[in-house]
């Protein structure tokens, strides 16, 4: 699933390929994924509008046009792909613009639940209105996080972590990273947590973000990353341990039982 890293890296392509251009049509075969306004409203719309700046939220890239918000989420694997004409558009592509210099840019999205809105205000999509602070801004320091873990006692790191309400754009195996680089299991009620170990997650918070933005967010993902080597069935990069595999809160985590407590 695209994370924080890799919607920074569709960022930059976007930013590259097509800001500054004017979108003369749409064309859509997933119309399921607009959540506003419908479908036909939102290729009407779209029509002339041209892309003005663009930026990223969490897992959210907002693209500014000369009149309100183009909004897209990625979902399970969607992506932004420039082409040239119609018959080499890429596999799976849903929402296709055509675009006033004649190429096009494709929204491709695997399993058809990208998310995609067209809004007149930001704050019109709730999830952004509730947004915690970025991870690699200034509203994240140590003390918000001690914060933060303060006012849930009882959850676990893990799911405090994903909760986009206290934390924007940080997913399942960039979570997982930044626990193992800590030193703390995924299932630790967050009450049990030292100033220590806390100061450490929010080190390894920004560590592992920006590594993985230096790397271009590749999806295949480092083969340190604990996720790479269960993948490879190999052992803990540290101590050469077997990696534990274990549903928290719903989603999987990799952990190892002896580097971290």
């Amino acid at each position: 699933m695209p994370e924080l890293p890799e919607v920074e890296t569709r960022l930059v392509y976007l930013r590259r390929n097509a800001l500054g251009k004017r979108i003369l049509r749409v064309t859509i075969t997933a119309a399921n994924m607009i959540k506003t306004p419908t479908a036909r409203s939102f290729a009407r719309r779209l029509q002339g509008r041209r892309m003005i700046e663009a930026f990223r939220r969490g897992k959210y890239l907002i693209v500014a046009l000369d009149s309100g918000f183009l909004v897209l989420h990625f979902g399970m694997g969607g992506d932004l792909i420039m082409h040239s004409s119609k018959q080499d558009a890429p596999a799976m592509t849903r929402i296709d613009f055509i675009l006033d210099d004649g190429k096009r840019l494709a929204f491709t999205c695997p399993r058809k639940i990208c998310r995609v809105f067209l809004v007149n205000e930001i704050s019109d999509i709730p999830a952004l209105h509730r947004m915690g602070p970025e991870p690699l801004g200034g509203e994240f320091t140590f003390s918000y996080l001690e914060h933060v873990i303060s006012q849930s006692p009882r959850r676990r790191i893990k799911p405090l972590l994903l909760d986009q309400e206290k934390i924007a754009g940080v997913g399942n195996i960039y979570a997982d990273e930044i626990l193992f680089g800590a030193g703390v299991r995924p299932d630790r009620e967050v009450s049990s947590l030292t100033r220590e170990d806390i100061r450490l997650i929010h080190r390894e918070t920004r560590r592992v973000l920006r590594r993985a933005i230096r790397t271009g967010g590749d999806e295949n993902f480092p083969s340190d990353f604990l996720v790479s080597r269960s993948a490879q069935k190999a052992a803990c990069p540290v101590c050469f341990g077997a990696i534990e595999r274990k549903r928290i809160g719903g989603r999987t985590a990799y952990f190892c039982p002896h580097c971290q407590k």
